[in-house]
């Protein structure tokens, strides 16, 4: 009976194949988000906010889960036929989601938003409606999205 070569001599934690410590070195990745969601902020970082004319939004905490803008735009050529606009939007947001308001008297509609955690925050509701004085382009969506935000 041949003699058989005595095992090396290492420790677990030795070891870089281990079970062990690949497990203690692994992070916990968390959810990236939605795929369409993937180049919101590069985008946001290297494209300009460009307009014409005088623009100015006045923002208003009013308690601190609720906000309050009005948004004015004077002497734009940007808006087709519109010199100028006025929007107002108020939202509200807690740990479970956000609800969203924006009304434009001028185009004589209004656009909300409501998402909310569902489960335990297993998953998120949105809702999203538009309506419009002419009733042409109104709509209503609506989506799931499992795995959080």
């Amino acid at each position: 009976q041949p003699a058989l070569p005595p095992p090396p001599a290492t420790t677990t934690s030795e070891q870089p194949d281990s079970i062990s410590s690949a497990a203690a070195s692994a992070t916990a990745f968390t959810n990236p988000g939605p795929y369409e969601h993937a180049t919101m902020d590069s985008k946001r970082l290297v494209s300009l906010d460009t307009y014409d004319g005088f623009r100015i939004d006045i923002n208003k905490q009013l308690s601190p889960y609720m906000a309050a803008v009005h948004s004015f735009w004077l002497g734009t050529s940007m808006i087709p036929g519109k010199t100028k606009t006025y929007s107002f939007v108020t939202q509200v947001a807690d740990d479970s989601g956000i609800l969203m308001a924006r009304i434009d008297p001028s185009r004589g509609s209004v656009d909300g938003r409501i998402h909310r955690a569902i489960l335990g925050g297993a998953m998120m509701a949105k809702i999203q409606a538009g309506i419009s004085a002419e009733g042409q382009q109104d709509q209503l969506l609506g989506e799931v999205d499992f795995g959080g935000l």
